[in-house]
């Protein structure tokens, strides 16, 4: 009969990937034949939970990716005016139906007009301060000539012969007064008043001549010059005021909004806008990717397909910049693709758009997780 050994083994079970449980067991007595069996039984469950199943890692990173965005619109401008009045009158096409909302406008067509007739008025007294300040500079450059001078000396002589005169009548009135008593003092002290007076006027006409004979000083010449100056720059500015009561387009386009009617009162500070032009010359599309994307967009070399209804046919164009942002909400960055004029198709400024964008070289590379790496 087969002799009996008294034994413990530890018998391993295997549960899961991780979970593995050893547990003892003990027997007096079994046969030799059964411990063996139950040795080789423990070693192949360990061969099995030591041995790893592998798999074929995909890259996380194609040579592709999808892109959406908005078309945008390079020249938009929210439009006011420069001076501050009411809005009397829109813009009109061609038809002569008044500007809305959707209307095409021409650069330089008028888009609104506000009232003028104060800034007519501001014209009117700039002109007539223009006038005067002109005149009082050829009188004074007129003292320089020969004429007025002969003007002046004629004066001074005239005063002196009434003076003459009168210094006559005041000799004769005084016997008349002092000596024959037949005149009253009252007519004396008249002709004597009437001296004094030709006296002033004759030390005023005087002055005049040396001044004339002298001419103007530089700085009198410089203080009229400079008024003048100072009075035609008060009318261009006038003028301009008046000549921006009708606003313009800066370029062509179309009316994209309306912020205000005809009978608003418009400023300048603050700046009251009165609508936004939208031009449709220069379109781009303006796509987002997430940040991981960031170093791979490639401006000039990264070529992207462009998908919309609106367009006539898928549009291949190169990327033209990236805008060296990230969202800090949204985790993505833009990038920037213009569209020809002959290839946009329908497209407006905020459709939308899909982009497939194919990655130029580069190496592909596998994003496996740290646990699933086992050393040996």
């Amino acid at each position: 009969m087969e002799s009996c050994s008294e034994i413990a083994v530890s018998v391993s079970t295997v549960r899961g990937p991780e979970e593995t449980r050893s547990r003892p067991v003990r027997a007096s007595c079994i046969p030799r034949w059964a411990a063996a069996l139950v040795f080789s039984a423990a070693a192949l469950a360990s061969h099995e939970a030591s041995s790893l199943s592998l798999a074929l890692a995909q890259p996380t990173q194609s040579d592709a990716v999808t892109a959406t965005g908005r078309v945008v619109a390079l020249r938009t401008a929210r439009i006011g005016a420069r001076l501050s009045a009411h809005i009397v009158e829109w813009g009109r096409t061609e038809e002569g139906q008044s500007l809305e909302v959707g209307m095409p406008v021409q650069a330089g067509q008028m888009l609104f007009r506000l009232q003028a007739d104060t800034f007519a008025d501001r014209v009117h007294v700039a002109e007539a301060a223009l006038k005067l300040a002109e005149a009082q500079l050829a009188d004074l450059k007129a003292w320089t000539r020969e004429e007025r001078r002969e003007a002046l000396r004629a004066t001074v002589q005239q005063i002196d012969a009434q003076m003459a005169e009168r210094r006559r009548d005041e000799e004769r009135f005084r016997r008349l007064v002092e000596d024959d008593k037949t005149m009253p003092v009252k007519r004396l002290e008249e002709i004597q008043l009437q001296i004094q007076v030709l006296e002033a006027q004759r030390r005023g006409a005087q002055a005049q001549l040396a001044e004339a004979e002298r001419g103007p000083t530089a700085t009198q010449l410089a203080v009229a010059e400079a008024q003048v100056d100072q009075a035609r720059a008060h009318l261009e500015s006038a003028k301009l005021d008046l000549r921006d009561t009708v606003v313009r387009a800066p370029f062509a386009g179309v009316m994209s909004r309306r912020f205000k009617a005809v009978g608003d009162y418009v400023t300048h500070a603050p700046f009251t806008e009165v609508l936004e032009l939208t031009s449709r010359e220069d379109l781009e599309a303006e796509l987002r990717l997430p940040e991981k994307f960031y170093r791979r967009i490639v401006p000039g070399e990264t070529q992207v397909v462009l998908r919309s209804p609106l367009l006539t046919a898928e549009l291949k164009r190169p990327v033209a910049r990236v805008v060296p942002e990230v969202d800090a909400v949204q985790g993505t960055f833009a990038f920037r693709l213009s569209i020809p004029p002959a290839s946009r198709g329908a497209l407006a400024p905020g459709a939308f758009l899909v982009g497939l964008v194919r990655f130029s070289g580069g190496s592909e590379s596998a994003i496996v997780p740290a646990d699933a790496v086992r050393m040996r």
